[in-house]
């Protein structure tokens, strides 16, 4: 059944959320289908690849879970009846968006270790090992984050819970817990964030300090190309950063403005808008700091 009509601010939200989806899955089809490519002709993808695949692929899934979740709670009014889709949609949710924050702090570790200059041992012995890591650690996520969903969805069909409810309706059910029994269903549904959140945060804080302090030797040498060169690594690690900070912050609000019960269409547009720059832009920017990529877009742009 449809709802009313959206109003003029939820519209342009709408439309400018369709744009943002449609970026992104060009931007994520784009790089998986370039490494897919490469595996096929080569038969071996590097450590950097798997995790680029990984991530493309889990991403372009996500914006189109986001996109139909936000049709279903924008033009539909009856999306609580409709059971089998809510629980879909918010387990893919999770599980997409888990897993997806674990494969971009992966990719972040993985950088840190091949290109920061740090001299301690436990460091080295990372530099060694973590690349030969790299497919269990994919195998590890996947594993992980379908055990953390089945748990959480399965908590929330037994409580009634509200944590997710305001991805797909706009209905207050008197029905929906929000007491003390949801406080850690909600932990449980935060806490998979978190991790890779600090990881990601520690990894890019040392990569981006032994960037800086490259670029000044490099500065000091005048090799003005190679400076630009990582000058160019910072700007471009400093903006995914932003985007991934942002995007584990609204993430989290999210979760606490369901629980609460605020389920205006106007904030949950704004939220999705958020999250879906974030997967957007920062395929955008591996494309532009992959050199292979980045060639290959030109040529098809340039056809």
């Amino acid at each position: 059944m449809l709802r009313k009509m959206p109003t003029l601010f939820e519209l342009f939200g709408f439309v400018l959320l369709v744009i943002e989806t449609l970026t992104g899955m060009a931007g994520n089809g784009f790089i998986a289908i370039m490494n897919c490519i490469d595996w096929f002709r080569s038969r071996k993808l590097s450590p950097a690849d798997m995790i680029l695949s990984c991530l493309s692929l889990f991403r372009f899934s996500f914006h189109v879970v986001l996109i139909q979740a936000e049709i279903s709670n924008l033009f539909f009014v009856d999306a609580v009846q409709m059971l089998n889709l809510k629980i879909s949609s918010d387990s893919s949710w999770l599980f997409l968006n888990t897993a997806s924050l674990w494969f971009a702090a992966l990719l972040s570790v993985l950088y840190c270790v091949k290109i920061a200059n740090i001299s301690h041992p436990l460091f080295l012995q990372m530099k060694r090992r973590f690349p030969g890591l790299v497919p269990w650690l994919l195998l590890g996520t996947v594993v992980f984050s379908a055990i953390t969903t089945t748990v959480t969805i399965t908590g929330i069909i037994m409580t009634k819970c509200n944590i997710h409810e305001s991805h797909l309706n706009n209905n207050n059910d008197s029905t929906i817990d929000t007491t003390n029994s949801c406080e850690f269903l909600i932990l449980l549904d935060v806490f998979p964030n978190l991790p890779p959140f600090m990881i990601f945060l520690i990894s890019s804080i040392l990569l981006l300090t032994s960037l800086w302090r490259h670029k000044n030797l490099l500065r000091n040498s005048a090799r003005d190309v190679s400076t630009e060169v990582h000058l160019n690594a910072i700007k471009a690690l400093a903006s995914f950063s932003i985007l991934y900070v942002t995007n584990v912050f609204v993430e989290v609000l999210s979760i606490v403005l369901s629980w609460m019960g605020i389920n205006d269409n106007g904030v949950h547009l704004i939220l999705f808008n958020v999250i879906a720059a974030y997967s957007s832009g920062h395929a955008i920017i591996l494309i532009f700091m992959s050199p292979k990529l980045k060639q290959e877009l030109i040529k098809i742009l340039t056809r």
